[in-house]
């Protein structure tokens, strides 16, 4: 059980009486205000350590995966170019292409909507993945934040800090 603030003065006071007061300060603040198993530990602080890295792999993982979605989005950026300088290069085809596009538009219509869904789909996806990414970073930050004050309470324990 911790010492509420008018104990530890009268723990000051005691050891002042026996040793001098710079002395008897030195003492009161290597004891810590909270229960000693408050204290982080080192296997506290290598178990924050290992989760970190989990965090870290699944961070790497996420990034793989946009990485192939990067790889996917330039395949079809690099189609719709090819598909374009072609057309450019054929405009007497482009007459054709229009009357049948005209003539077969619900055929199209439809491939179209199917080429939206799948956008929209795919715009899901990346929302979802943007969310993922920021719950990694969030719970990071949070565990970063925890093993920062444990390694100081830790050091302020030891009495390296003073």
């Amino acid at each position: 059980m911790p010492a509420d603030e008018n104990t530890r003065l009268r723990i000051r006071q005691c050891l002042i009486e026996l040793m001098d007061e710079q002395a008897a300060d030195a003492m009161m603040e290597s004891m810590p205000p909270v229960p000693w198993t408050q204290l982080a530990t080192k296997d506290d602080i290598a178990r924050l350590d290992r989760s970190i890295h989990g965090l870290d792999d699944r961070l790497a993982a996420v990034e793989g995966q946009i990485v192939g979605l990067d790889g996917r989005f330039a395949g079809i950026e690099g189609r719709i170019d090819a598909f374009t300088l072609r057309v450019e290069q054929n405009s007497s085809d482009l007459q054709e292409l229009t009357r049948i596009v005209a003539t077969q538009g619900t055929s199209l219509g439809a491939r179209m909507d199917s080429i939206g869904s799948r956008m929209d789909n795919l715009g899901v996806h990346m929302s979802e993945l943007g969310r993922a990414v920021t719950v990694g970073a969030a719970t990071m930050t949070v565990m970063l934040a925890v093993f920062i004050a444990g390694t100081i309470a830790s050091l302020i324990a030891s009495g390296a800090v003073g």
